[in-house]
């Protein structure tokens, strides 16, 4: 009977052990916190109304913070952007019109025709260079998008990466804006740097909040102060990598210039959420009226980057107050270039659309669950993740899912990048072979060197007024320069001019004179932070105080020493906008070293002034007056 118990009992021990062995199987083969009792993640809502369902995804609370810094270590450019695609590229584009790369590395600027056509598929308007009224005070969402292009959502290639656009709109100064939503990622990150978040909103910087994330800091390389302990109790500063694959739109040419990516920044043509309206105010409830539960009563911190808000347009439990608004850094990201998107701009369904208004493949990835920048409005340690299937979900911050980013595509200086004559260290033969068969009114296939040596022939030793070369540029088909009062306009070096004068110099070179047309560029392109011109580009002749009357020991309007001559148009000033064509180097890569000084122009004597005026006066000869002529001559 003893040895019969005994039996029982180490059969019964043995039964024990095989249960727990299976139910511990089962926990490590599905990745699961067993040490912990609280779940990583709650309140997977399923869109669709059925019964709400355990979410069949890994949710691996304890991985290791994600650093996207892993993908360009290869320098060769071609090779950098298929490491930089690997992780984002569309394999499937049956329910998709693809536009190519748009932007040419090796030219820096834009690619014409790629360009047009995604304007025209994203806003089903026509525009060219020098007319984009078409697209002007415009708003498109991604549903009107598709109906322009039979259902179907359209995918673009910019900076080596994979971007569908999701919304048309206009920035704070009524340029045309597209907002590009990276199109797929399998990379992933942790929200915050790791450590184990509480619900704590009142902190200083609560642990879901977006401006003090390490993924907004680090995972998307904005740079910038992110926590590392609860309730900000310390942080890092983090820097900018050159070796992000996000590099080319976080960095400014000026900061990748000793690197691989020199001359690649796209970032001059992307615009920060600080100037984009619709991102300052989000309440998801005043967008679209098919939403539902919490959504539906108040603001949600993160999606607007309004600061000072009141405490009533927020959620507040026992825990505290979800308002962040007021909180330091809040809203720094508005200034960042990439972003990640919120539940009011996506949506989540097809009928819970957002903003955007995007299909179920825009939301859709590769790997199925992705951060938003949105936060559960009564959780202050869990943030928002959408899910393939038309599912939301929240999780705690410290789970990793995949990191879809947003940009702002400024139109209005990507299409004006297309027929910049210069890039960076050099003319773009291809822009300035079309400058020559403008101003020679030439329509066919000719190379430079034949175009100048026609033009050469045509001048002679004399001269081509602008009129003439108004008219010839109107005679060639590619209108791309030609303005609304159909005078060439050239893009050079950032800057617009108008060609007025062919002739040759002393030496027998042909050169082109070239006026500013307008001088409210000055106020918009200058580099210094207390410009000295207004918003015109209007700047005083002398340095502003009043000027001497005897002409004698003091010449106020000398052009030769007066203020705009010494400092505005100074060579030795490197904050000018104009240093750009005034800095020389020895081995001819700067734009200054192919313009030349008057005193190599006859044209600008003292002599060939007073020929060029058509009278004499009533005392029987000719004037030359003060500041036209660099000649120190005779009759004034």
């Amino acid at each position: 009977m003893k040895t019969q118990k005994i039996k029982i009992i180490l059969i019964t021990y043995l039964v024990l052990t095989l249960m727990l062995f299976s139910i511990f199987s089962f926990l490590v083969f599905n990745n699961l916190k067993v040490f912990s009792n609280i779940p990583t993640d709650t309140n997977t809502t399923n869109i669709n109304n059925s019964a709400s369902q355990s979410e069949p995804y890994n949710n691996d609370s304890d991985q290791n913070p994600s650093n996207l810094n892993n993908n360009n270590s290869n320098t060769n450019d071609d090779a950098q952007d298929d490491a930089q695609n690997e992780n984002t590229k569309i394999t499937n584009t049956s329910t998709c019109v693809s536009v190519g790369e748009i932007w040419d590395n090796s030219a820096k600027q834009f690619k014409g025709s790629e360009l047009m056509q995604l304007i025209k598929y994203a806003t089903n308007s026509t525009v060219t260079v020098n007319n984009i009224s078409a697209i002007k005070n415009r708003t498109i969402n991604a549903n009107t998008m598709r109906g322009y292009n039979s259902n179907k959502d359209i995918l673009v290639t910019l900076g080596g990466l994979q971007w569908t656009p999701t919304y048309f709109s206009q920035d704070k100064n009524g340029n045309p804006i597209l907002t590009l939503w990276l199109a797929s990622s399998n990379d992933q990150s942790t929200f915050n740097s790791g450590f184990y978040p509480y619900d704590t909103p009142n902190s200083a910087y609560p642990d879901n909040m977006y401006g003090t994330s390490y993924i907004r800091a680090v995972s998307l390389n904005n740079g910038g102060w992110y926590s590392t302990a609860t309730g900000g109790s310390s942080g890092i500063t983090a820097s900018k990598s050159s070796n992000h694959k996000f590099a080319k739109f976080t960095m400014t040419n000026e900061q990748l210039k000793n690197t691989s990516l020199a001359g690649q920044s796209l970032i001059e043509y992307i615009v920060t959420p600080a100037n984009v309206s619709w991102q300052e105010y989000q309440l998801y409830k005043n967008i679209t009226s098919a939403w539902e539960g919490w959504i539906s009563v108040k603001e949600i911190p993160n999606e607007g980057w309004a600061t000072g808000r009141p405490d009533s347009q927020f959620c507040s439990d026992s825990q505290g107050i979800y308002n962040y608004s007021n909180k330091s850094r809040y809203n720094v990201w508005k200034n960042d270039a990439i972003w990640l998107p919120s539940f009011t701009e996506m949506g989540w369904s097809n009928d819970k659309i957002g903003l955007w208004n995007t299909s179920t493949n825009q939301r859709n990835n590769a790997v199925s669950t992705q951060w938003l920048r949105t936060i559960d409005i009564l959780l202050a340690d869990y943030a928002m993740r959408i899910v393939n299937d038309n599912q939301y979900g929240n999780a705690m911050v410290y789970n990793s899912y995949a990191v879809r980013p947003a940009l702002h595509l400024n139109l209005s200086t990507a299409i004006a990048s297309i027929t910049d004559i210069w890039n960076t260290t050099n003319f773009f033969s291809y822009n300035l072979n079309r400058v020559l068969k403008y101003i020679s009114g030439n329509n066919t296939t000719a190379t430079n060197d034949s175009l100048l040596s026609s033009l050469s022939s045509t001048i002679g030793n004399g001269a081509m007024l602008s009129s003439t070369i108004k008219t010839n540029a109107n005679k060639v088909t590619d209108k791309a320069f030609i303005n609304a009062s159909s005078e060439l306009v050239i893009k050079f070096g950032g800057l617009y001019w108008y060609a007025v004068y062919l002739t040759k110099n002393t030496s027998g070179q042909i050169i082109l004179t070239m006026w500013l047309t307008d001088s409210s560029q000055l106020y918009s392109k200058n580099k210094v932070g207390n410009t000295p011109y207004n918003k015109y580009g209007s700047g005083t002749f002398n340095s502003g105080s009043p000027p001497y009357k005897d002409g004698a020991s003091t010449i106020s309007n000398n052009y030769g020493n007066n203020y705009v001559r010494t400092t505005l148009l100074s060579s030795g000033n490197t904050t000018s906008v104009f240093y750009p064509y005034t800095k020389t180097t020895t081995n001819k890569t700067a734009i200054g070293d192919f313009i030349i000084s008057p005193n190599a122009l006859n044209t600008q004597d003292a002599l060939n002034l007073q020929k060029s005026q058509t009278s004499k006066s009533t005392l029987g000869f000719r004037y030359n007056l003060p500041n036209e002529s660099y000649s120190n001559l005779i009759n004034y």
